[in-house]
């Protein structure tokens, strides 16, 4: 795994100060700590930077890489996992190679099969490459957005990179927050792609492409043509042997690696599976990472893995980190992750992800697999309203979910099921801040109404997938596709990352997607057995007690710590002096949550959870201000 930044100043062609990559290079060097590399082009006004994570081709992969031909020079985050299928196929067509890597791959795919190679690059990535014949510049990002691009196009400048502070190490671009992307944060809790907070900066979507050429044209596409189609003929016998064979294949090629490979294992059975898999390929005992935490509660899976580890045979390496850890991780977080993601595993993710680089470089990791195979509860919520909406919107749900005030589930279920159409219903069940609530929230001069580009975001993907079946498909289509990029597989990326960790996830291989997709609906979610072929394809590699026990997920005591002296820290925090939270929000209703909270008349911890990582987001990029946990911890 690397770092990418670069500038292109398509309209004027001035030549790239060097001084802006040193300083966008060393922003993002703990992507890349040991090799850095720069590339120009002053005629064209081209300038790239490359931190290097070594992990394949040790001896020959620098970067930036140009080709035999010298006419394109590349800078690559990523890994590709058929790159030896396709370099051999390349050879066969007269292309040559200078190196043994998996980038220089890339560009001669490029070269013989333009931007339809792009969609054959079975892995994980972000590239830009510069084309001397064309003068154009490419960007672009794998097809589920396993690796971020974030770009900037304004005043005749293409900005880009890995991470967003490699962008504003240009002290003269503004730093202003974006009011729509506000509004879509407070509906999703995190930034669907291409939206950032940074006005101006976006992130490139999943499976898109971004050519800039001198002219300032420039085009923006999705460069993959697969379009889903369900398989209704497959028999469960026949689904369940392909299955195995595609992630036993989708497990091999993600152990390419120059150096050791290990896994975050979980208490769970994806993890457990991926470990039985790289256990039969590897020549000794393979390195497990887990997390715990500290108390009682069902918040740990130490246990479960650890019983895991023994039957898997591993090196087992477990960590349990303290509330105090916990937070004061969580209030400095926000530089890495760079968006106010407001997910509470992020702190968990980057101590286990610490302790994983202290002994390889390389971990797997089973993200990936309830998104299309119907993992969590709320697909259930969705299958149910499918079959009984109408039925559903006679009964008073409002009022069921009054009797219930804390059972967030109902509340949704309540909110989302008004809604006859299927992209407006599943805008509904991704709601945190439904827009009554906003119109409370906002002052009265921000609130407009209900936010159109949040549906827009839905509908985008879910017009892709019309020919994916029924609406359960539909939805698994657009979470593979939205929340987890932009949510999950995002702060994955960032927290391993920030520790010079490449994280790879084999559940997102995009033949082991594509068959997936393929499969109908009652093959992933079987009345409310969810995942349903996914276990029945594991009962070859791992006991039946591993696959039926209770899914755990690391859960932090956030609930109970805002109904406890956390909340008054939470309030502190929102209600200083010169906070984002008092210049846009009604601070009498941010008390109301809390409060109701706090004394259990109803469940607001995502609510106050995403205000709180929103400010110290903004107190951490539009103030730069680190503000620590014990500063308001008293």
């Amino acid at each position: 795994m690397c770092g990418i930044a670069g500038k292109f100043s398509y309209r004027t062609r001035e030549p790239v100060d060097p001084a802006y990559l040193v300083r966008a290079g060393e922003s993002i060097a703990h992507r890349g700590p040991d090799d850095t590399g720069m590339f120009f082009e002053d005629q064209a006004g081209v300038g790239f930077v490359h931190r290097r994570l070594s992990i394949i081709d040790l001896a020959t992969g620098h970067q930036p890489m140009t080709n035999a031909s010298r006419d394109a020079w590349i800078v690559f985050n990523g890994e590709i996992y058929n790159f030896p299928q396709l370099r051999k196929e390349l050879i066969s067509k007269g292309r040559k190679f200078l190196t043994d890597s998996d980038t220089e791959v890339i560009l001669e795919m490029y070269r013989e099969y333009g931007d339809v190679g792009i969609a054959r690059l079975n892995g994980i990535f972000a590239f830009a490459i510069y084309d001397s014949l064309s003068h154009a510049v490419t960007l672009a990002r794998d097809q589920f957005g396993v690796k971020p691009l974030y770009y900037r196009i304004e005043d005749g400048i293409l900005h880009f990179a890995s991470e967003i502070k490699a962008i504003l190490v240009d002290s003269s671009l503004p730093r202003e927050l974006d009011f729509e992307a506000l509004n879509s944060f407070l509906t999703f809790r995190y930034s669907p792609s291409p939206q950032t907070l940074f006005r101006s900066i976006r992130k490139l979507p999943p499976g898109y492409m971004l050519r800039v050429g001198l002219n300032g044209h420039f085009e923006l596409r999705n460069y993959s043509h697969y379009v889903p189609k369900s398989n209704l003929e497959i028999t469960e016998p026949e689904a369940v042997e392909e299955y195995q064979r595609l992630m036993e294949q989708a497990v091999r090629r993600q152990m390419l690696s120059d150096v050791p490979v290990g896994l975050f294992l979980s208490g769970g059975i994806d993890s457990a599976a991926i470990g039985y898999l790289m256990q039969q390929e590897a020549h000794k005992p393979i390195q497990t990472f887990t997390i715990g935490f500290e108390g009682k509660g069902d918040y740990n899976e130490t246990a479960d893995a650890r019983t895991s580890a023994r039957f898997l045979g591993t090196e087992h390496y477990e960590l349990t980190i303290s509330k105090k850890e916990y937070l004061d991780f969580f209030f400095r977080s926000f530089y890495y992750v760079e968006e106010p993601i407001a997910q509470t595993t992020i702190s968990a993710l980057y101590y286990v992800s610490r302790l994983a680089a202290s002994h390889v470089k390389v971990v797997l990791a089973g993200q990936g697999a309830d998104e299309p195979l119907a993992g969590y509860n709320r697909y259930i919520g969705e299958k149910y309203i499918a079959e009984f909406g109408s039925l559903l919107r006679m009964l008073p749900l409002e009022a069921i979910a009054s009797v219930l005030p804390r059972n967030e589930r109902v509340k949704r279920a309540a909110y989302a099921s008004q809604f006859e159409s299927e992209a407006e219903r599943f805008l509904g069940i991704y709601t945190i801040f439904t827009p009554s609530q906003k119109k409370r929230l906002l002052l009265p001069d921000l609130f407009n109404g209900p936010n159109n580009v949040d549906l827009h975001l839905v509908k985008a993907l879910y017009d892709q997938a019309t020919g994916v079946g029924d609406s359960l498909a539909k939805i698994l289509y657009i979470d593979t596709r939205m929340s987890l990029s932009d949510n999950l597989l995002l702060f994955g990326d960032k927290m391993t990352m920030a520790n010079s960790l490449e994280m790879r996830v084999p559940f997102l291989d995009f033949e082991f997607i594509h068959f997936i997709e393929s499969l109908p609906s009652s093959m992933k979610l079987k009345g409310r057995n969810r995942k349903y072929i996914h276990k029945k394809a594991l009962t070859r590699w791992l006991p039946e007690e591993f696959i039926y026990r209770k899914k755990r997920g690391f859960l932090t005591p956030m609930d109970q710590w805002l109904q406890e002296r956390f909340a008054d820290t939470a309030l502190k925090v929102l209600s200083q002096p010169n906070s984002l939270a008092s210049m846009l929000f009604d601070m009498t209703y941010v008390n109301e949550i809390v409060n109701k909270h706090r004394l259990r008349k109803e469940n607001f911890q995502i609510h106050i959870f995403a205000l709180l990582s929103l400010e110290l987001w903004y107190q951490t990029f539009f103030l730069g201000k680190q503000i620590s946990f014990e500063e308001f911890d008293n």
